[in-house]
């Protein structure tokens, strides 16, 4: 084994010493060429903007914005919402999404800078993108990174990238908000006719019974069933809110209706149970009183919930009108004043070492097709 790798050795360093000068010639050929090719390429700088999300921000990225948020603590509903990372948007592709990314391009004329013709956007994008880093480091914060041939360019695109986005993340938040104002607006308007209907009946029941003022065991019966169904239809309205924008097998949409169930449930046994007004059931109680408690629960229910989607609604409509900045600037990109590649070094040295690589390729294949030839040579001379 030792012995072959003598003669593997004496085999190589007889080829090379056979071939030195088209080694030494081809690889300083190729070393020069891409030295040339170094100098000549284009310098690019890089310029970076440092960034962190704005509290605001972050509370209103989820769940239908701050509105809903704030009247979900109000009720005491936060801990079926949790923190899931889901409900915020992702900064990351906002600030690399087509909208922003045409922007720049657009206001830059990089079809120009690039010479790429615009009808050609998606290679336009491509080489963009190419040209672009957006990072989340484990600080919290954001970096965008952008390289130019021209410092101030570079500069000004890493600057201007937040404005823009900040801009669309704006006009993303104002879409859910108007969405989910439209919803609490028709429940609302929705509530109105019914409390309408309910004011009604009950003047007509009270003209025709007399009875104005229940007894104090009623009043508690219509105000714990009220204070019951009130809580029942909050979550049922939580839960078409979920259902209508993310699905029937969202994981809150599910909770929230699991709860309405069994609220529902509750309020059935109650109804049909002895036990909450006394010995006897509801339903069994006389008609009189049962229908006007009938009445007053629907009131009061219908009350409540109204003033739980008004103060949501209200909110809503306070955050639409709101100057809300996602991402606030750390450290604002400047114009640098050393390039960032291309790495002259590297690109001289890998390119000596691939040229070396190359000629020793060469100079083996030439001297092993001579090294056949002659075999070859010499097998046709013993077979005359």
């Amino acid at each position: 084994m030792e012995n072959n790798h003598y003669q593997d050795s004496i085999y190589f360093f007889g080829v090379v010493a056979k071939y030195w000068k088209f080694i030494f010639y081809f690889t300083l050929a190729v070393t020069i060429i891409s030295t040339i090719v170094a100098f000549l390429l284009p310098k690019w700088y890089a310029a970076t903007t440092n960034l962190v999300p704005s509290s605001s921000s972050q509370e209103g990225s989820g769940i239908g914005g701050t509105a809903i948020s704030s009247a979900l603590k109000e009720f005491g509903l936060t801990k079926m919402t949790g923190a899931s990372g889901g409900e915020q948007y992702s900064y990351i592709v906002i600030l690399q999404s087509r909208t922003v990314i045409d922007s720049i391009i657009n206001k830059y004329h990089l079809d120009q800078v690039y010479d790429i013709p615009k009808k050609e956007m998606v290679e336009l994008r491509e080489e963009f993108l190419d040209n672009l880093e957006v990072s989340y480091e484990k600080e919290g914060n954001y970096t965008i990174t952008v390289w130019d041939t021209d410092p101030q360019r570079a500069a000004d695109i890493a600057n201007d990238m937040v404005q823009i986005a900040n801009a669309h993340f704006v006009n993303i938040y104002r879409q859910d908000s108007r969405l989910s104002k439209e919803y609490f607006e028709l429940r609302v308007n929705s509530i109105d006719s019914s409390l309408t209907e309910i004011g009604k009946a009950m003047s007509k029941f009270t003209k025709k019974t007399l009875l104005f003022s229940p007894e104090d065991q009623a009043q508690a019966i219509a105000k714990s069933l009220s204070d019951l169904k009130a809580e029942q239809v909050k979550y049922d309205i939580i839960y078409n809110f979920y259902k209508s924008n993310y699905g029937d097998n969202d994981p809150l949409a599910k909770s929230f209706k699991s709860m309405s169930e069994e609220l529902n449930q509750k309020l059935n046994n109650l109804k049909t149970q002895p036990g909450f007004a006394g010995n006897f059931a509801l339903n069994d109680a006389s008609a009189v009183a049962v229908e006007y408690i009938r009445l007053y629960t629907d009131f009061e229910t219908l009350t409540k919930v109204k003033a739980f989607l008004v103060s949501m609604l209200e909110k809503i409509r306070s955050d639409e009108v709101k100057s809300i900045q996602s991402l606030l600037v750390v450290d604002k990109a400047i114009p640098p004043d050393k390039k960032d590649k291309p790495k002259r070094a590297y690109i001289i040295i890998g390119s000596a070492i691939g040229g070396l690589a190359l000629a020793l390729l060469i100079a083996f294949s030439i001297n092993y097709y001579r090294e056949i030839k002659t075999r070859l040579n010499q097998f046709n001379n013993v077979e005359e």
